[in-house]
């Protein structure tokens, strides 16, 4: 046979090929072959195989993600058995307890992470910018990685022995996919475990083991990484035939009328061996007229089984009959579903003869997918009572077991897909799945109704499936795929005119958007899910709903909007008793009330929040919440209680081996210290921030640290070094389509080219960035990038220009009560005024900043308006004295807040004060400190170090 042939040529090393695909369609031979191949040392090579028929398993493809053995692993621990089944005995126990070691270990990491719920975000410090809560598609990649290098350790280890590891069954790599299941039909899976297993694992186990080769045998033939060669296998031709019958015994009289009545097929033909050798021992023997007349030109599939079933006893045909009733067998489950017969040790020996019985790795029988196919249409057409009660007790069985997949699978075959109990009980479970982010058992269970049907599914059951699938592509932050399969779900639920069905796919939608930060959309079908959850009464949709729209508005700064929608939400959560619920609403309104600057609510709502998580023992949730506090903590200026707060967070984030949660942290650590100018712990504290999100792959976390960088590059008059930064931060959110984020970068690269005087560039950067936060309905963004239009104006002497823009700002930052927001542009107003020789109008605009600061309690702003107001009081007649007072006032509020920037522009102003009025001695005094403290945060490029230097210059 050429596909022998072409396993003696891989094995004896001839054509320098690595691998060879066998593959063709079901029955065509290929687990014969590799049977054969495998027992008979086939040209005096070694062999390992590895049967890939647990990836349907219920034992293992059941257990999912912290209940079992995930797919991943099981795959690859088939493949490390038969990797070290070429070794001596010795060698491979050693290698197989060092790598199970290894992968235990792995697991039990990743056992954590799915154990807490993970689905709150985070918001970046100073930005609007939100970033998700961990994502589970990224612990994915990163526990499959540990996974695969611990495969690579056991095949280096190995390498001495060289062979040859048959793959059997490879196409159910991507029927039992964990993740992507994009089908809007319900079939078959998009590739996503074939794909990993192809590309990284084959292409690693090679390059570790260079005298490994592969057979690998499916429907389909894979691509593979590394120099192969393909065989397909058809039907056999009748001398393939006769030589399979020869082998088996069945005599040569017989082997044409068998091709005949078999087309061919490799399981037809050895099932009708069988046959012929059972009939031997019988007194009606089968003879090639009695085939013939059998098959009366019907496929094998339409009359060999119910012709191999009549030559069984009644008790052995009930038995066989059972037996293809579950899609794996055990001999428990084998005796729970025969519940009026027996079922004992030699009669399950007895079943595992037949040629069609295969074994899976873990002990478990399956029968041939098209001989089990022929029986239960059998079973379903002759005995439709038996059939039910067997799916019933097969069910039983299973959920006893914990396996819900399997539950569903035989419940749905039982009943049938029209039973609305059961498919409101199997939304449950699904939901369940998701709601523990086990994708892969989630996609079991939508698999189990489609496999199940033994017709079309109906329409509201593939309304349901496909918006499953869509939901599970969100949770694996595939938002493209999400996107179509949800679209296409809620069309189906609107031709059904299922109300509930359109919410919940309008309520993804919803939230799809909004990741995405369309959040014009987002709220449009945000709106339209709501509505339709309060005409159905349904509480707790309207409670998610309204928490989604609270948190949409908190994010593009319509802080009174916001409000309102949240404590909506709060109420419904708490008659409906939901204490996560509302531990998520406090945690949102304390970020309102904190972005009001009303800290004294923030802090109460955010405890409240804590002390919810606390009891719900949600560690998680508590570390997102000190995070928070941290916040609040920064934005007063307490930089001591935020590191303390941010410190316990990441050590509950490390705790939970949570390092997104660990990343958010690090990086509002760096701002901390970027804060108080300690630029060498900023840029440490940042870079290990940057180093987790390049490892979990999340480009959006790695946006936000290089906008950080930027702006810390900034602060340290490293222009060049921030545009670099800045416009690698650009990059990614365009890359992202994250608008918001776009919008920040280029807000900051606009003031960065006004500060640098490049007033032409600045323009058109500030006026993108505006137009990106009007798109967003983003009107803290709009009132902040006014302000820097409005500087950028007074750069260019337009003053009515800036006034005008200042104004705009000032009128946003007041609808939106943000007491910050409209000290700082007082403070710009009033520093214009100063500008244009308006002393009066500086004084009064710079007072009112003023006391907006101390009503915030905000040190910082305090401390720049008395510098400010310190000048414009050297510019009154006799105003020495007030300056030097205000000017100390400024000093002291520095100092307290080891600002050491600060400190240095006030003695720079204070020693050109002592300058001015002939005070020689301290001007020299107070000029050396201010450049020992500029020189210890800023580089001697600065423009204040070479200010301070020609203050100094000018002295005697």
């Amino acid at each position: 046979m050429e596909a022998l042939a072409a396993v003696e040529d891989l094995a004896r090393g001839h054509s320098g090929l690595r691998a060879l695909v066998v593959w063709g369609v079901s029955g065509q031979g290929k687990t014969t072959l590799l049977s054969h191949v495998h027992a008979t040392g086939w040209a005096g090579a070694k062999y390992g195989l590895a049967q890939l028929s647990f990836l349907i398993d219920p034992t293992v493809a059941a257990g999912g993600h912290g209940q079992g053995p995930d797919l991943a692993r099981a795959l690859l621990e088939a493949v490390a058995e038969a990797v070290t089944e070429l070794c001596p005995a010795e060698v491979r126990r050693t290698l197989m307890r060092d790598y199970r070691a290894e992968q235990a270990d792995a697991q039990a990491q990743w056992q954590i992470r799915i154990e807490v719920s993970a689905a709150h975000g985070s918001s970046i410090s100073n930005s609007p910018v939100t970033a998700g809560g961990p994502s589970p598609a990224m612990w994915h990649a990163l526990y499959r990685q540990a996974l695969v290098e611990g495969l690579a350790d056991l095949a280096e280890g190995a390498a001495a022995y060289p062979g040859i590891v048959l793959i059997d069954t490879s196409e159910l790599l991507r029927l039992a996919d964990e993740g992507a299941r994009r089908d809007p039909d319900a079939g078959a899976p998009a590739a996503d475990l074939d794909t990993w297993f192809t590309a990284t694992v084959l292409k690693r186990l090679v390059a570790a083991h260079p005298g490994l080769r592969f057979v690998v045998a499916g429907r389909e033939p894979l691509d593979l990484p590394v120099r192969h060669a393909r065989v397909e296998l058809t039907e056999w031709r009748q001398d393939d035939t006769a030589f399979f019958l020869d082998a088996r015994g069945v005599p040569g009289d017989l082997s044409a009328a068998v091709h005949t009545a078999c087309g061919g097929t490799p399981v037809w033909t050895a099932m009708t061996a069988d046959l012929i050798l059972r009939a031997r021992r019988s007194a009606q023997p089968i003879t090639a007229d009695w085939l013939r007349a059998a098959a009366a030109g019907q496929p094998a599939a339409g009359w060999l089984p119910a012709k191999y079933l009549e030559r069984l006893s009644d008790d052995d045909q009930h038995r066989l009959l059972l037996a293809a009733v579950p899609r794996t067998l055990t001999h428990e489950l084998w005796r729970d579903v025969c519940t009026d017969i027996d079922c004992t040790d030699s009669d399950f020996r007895r079943l595992r003869r037949h040629s069609f019985v295969q074994q899976t790795p873990s002990g478990r029988l399956q029968l041939h997918p098209l001989v089990r196919s022929a029986i239960t249409a059998y079973l379903h057409t002759q005995y439709p009572k038996r059939w039910r009660a067997a799916h019933r007790a097969a069910a039983a069985h299973f959920e006893a077991a914990g396996s819900p997949a399997e539950v569903a699978y035989h419940r749905f075959a039982a009943s049938g897909s029209d039973s609305r109990e059961l498919t409101v009980w199997w939304q449950a479970q699904v939901t369940a799945a998701l709601d523990g982010y086990r994708l892969d058992e989630a996609n079991l269970l939508i698999d189990a109704v489609r496999e199940a049907a033994r017709a079309p599914l109906p329409p509201l059951l593939r309304a349901h499936t496909t918006y499953f699938r869509g939901r599970v592509e969100y949770f694996a932050d595939r938002y493209p795929a999400a996107g179509h399969l949800l679209d296409q779900a809620l069309l189906l639920y609107q031709d059904l005119g299922d109300p509930r069905g359109q919410a919940d796919a309008l309520r993804s939608l919803g939230n799809l958007a909004r990741i995405r930060t369309d959040d014009a959309t987002a709220g449009r079908l945000l709106d339209l899910a709501l509505g339709l959850y309060r005409d159905l009464d349904d509480r707790h949709g309207q409670a998610h709903i309204l928490r989604s729209l609270g948190d949409l508005a908190r994010v593009r700064g319509d802080d009174a909007q916001a409000g309102p929608l949240l404590d909506e939400a709060l109420v419904l959560y708490r008659e409906l008793d939901d204490r996560r619920g509302q531990a998520h609403v406090l945690r949102s309104l304390g970020n309102v009330a904190r972005v009001r600057d009303d800290d004294t609510a923030a802090e109460r709502l955010l405890n409240e929040a804590l002390g919810l998580y606390r009891d719900l023992e949600d560690r998680r949730g508590q570390a997102h919440i000190l995070w928070s506090l941290a916040n609040l903590a920064r934005m007063r200026d307490d930089d001591a209680p935020a590191r303390r707060l941010l410190e316990q967070a990441l050590g509950l984030y490390r705790d939970l081996e949570d390092r997104r949660g660990q990343a958010h942290t690090l990086f509002s650590l760096g701002d901390v210290a970027r804060v108080r100018d300690d630029d060498a712990e900023a840029g440490r504290l940042l870079e290990q921030a940057s180093g987790l999100y390049g490892d979990l792959q999340d480009r959006r976390g790695q946006a936000h640290t290089l906008f950080s960088l930027g702006n810390l590059a900034r602060s340290r008059g490293d222009d060049a070094e921030a545009g670099s930064l800045l416009e690698q931060a650009l990059g990614l959110y365009r890359d992202l389509e994250d608008r918001r984020g776009q919008a920040h970068v280029l807000c900051s690269l606009g003031d960065l080219a006004r500060v640098c005087g490049d007033g032409a560039a600045a323009e058109p950067l500030l006026e993108e960035a505006l137009g990106l936060y009007r798109d967003l309905e983003d009107l803290r963004g709009q009132a902040d990038t006014l302000r820097a239009l409005g500087n950028l104006a007074q750069l260019h002497d337009d003053h009515a220009e800036a006034v005008r823009l200042l104004e705009q700002a000032l009128v946003l930052h007041r609808d939106l009560n943000d007491r910050r927001g409209q000290a700082d542009t007082l403070r710009s107003l009033g520093n214009l005024a100063q500008l244009h020789g308006d002393p009066a109008a500086a004084e009064r605009l710079l007072d009112q900043a003023l006391e907006l600061y101390r009503e915030l309690d905000d040190r910082r702003g305090q401390a720049h308006v008395l510098w400010s107001l310190g000048h414009l009081a050297q510019l009154r007649d006799g105003g020495d004295t007030a300056a030097g007072h205000l000017l100390e006032q400024a000093l002291g509020l520095y100092r307290d807040l080891n600002d050491r920037r600060g400190q240095a522009d006030i003695l720079w102003s204070l020693g050109d004060l002592a300058r001015a009025r002939g005070d020689d001695a301290a001007a020299g005094r107070l000029l050396n400190q201010a450049l020992g403290l500029a020189l210890a945060v800023l580089p001697e490029s600065h423009g204040l170090v070479t200010w301070i230097r020609q203050s100094l210059g000018e002295l005697p």
